[in-house]
């Protein structure tokens, strides 16, 4: 069973993982075949074979282990003793960071998953925003954040989602990462000047 090879850990299969990242990010995913990742892996197609179901399988591996390192992330900048909006914007810009390493063609394919991207995209969208409620909740309970229904939060969170996937909204912008900042900055620090102080 492939999950269970997968578990033992092997440098073989980093080296593919890591390799597939850099190629899926830079170029897109539909573009790279399996035999182009074999090839600048130094790997045959029955190594790939032995750990990967097939190129969707792969992406899923990469998306997990990006939304494990981004987990640890939020716990260590959660632990750190400094004001919360200097928390939330360490977590943009680590946000940030990750998302300008990736190719438009790479963010546009995520944007609009194929089938049987989707539902693992979906999956991992959920699970993700799950932690992150759990963090604004304790958030609440310092009393770094004003209380409100987890629901509206939620709801404002997808809503987001849906204008990030606006391609008639990107086009105002170079690229859609500078998209994506402003809709994580209106979130979290809405129409106001920075610093300026609320009633």
């Amino acid at each position: 069973m492939k999950s269970a090879r997968r578990s033992k850990g092997s440098k073989k299969m980093d080296h593919i993982i890591e390799t597939a990242t850099e190629l899926f990010t830079r170029h897109g995913i539909r573009r790279i075949t399996i035999e182009e990742i074999c090839r600048a892996a130094g790997a045959s197609k029955m190594t790939f074979y032995k750990y990967f179901d097939n190129k969707i399988d792969l992406l899923r591996h990469i998306w997990e282990r990006w939304f494990d390192e981004g987990y640890r992330m939020l716990d260590e900048i959660d632990a750190m003793n400094i004001p919360f909006p200097e928390k939330m914007r360490r977590l943009i810009e680590y946000k940030m960071d990750l998302v300008s390493r990736m190719s438009p063609e790479f963010l546009g394919e995520v944007v609009h998953a194929s089938p049987a991207l989707a539902a693992f995209v979906e999956e991992m969208k959920a699970k993700n925003l799950s932690r992150f409620m759990a963090f604004v909740e304790k958030a609440q309970e310092r009393g770094d954040m004003r209380v409100m229904k987890p629901e509206f939060f939620l709801a404002v969170m997808n809503a987001m989602q849906d204008i990030v996937h606006d391609d008639r909204l990107a086009r105002l912008y170079p690229d859609r990462l500078e998209m994506i900042r402003e809709v994580h900055n209106f979130i979290f620090f809405g129409i106001l000047p920075v610093g300026e102080k609320r009633g």
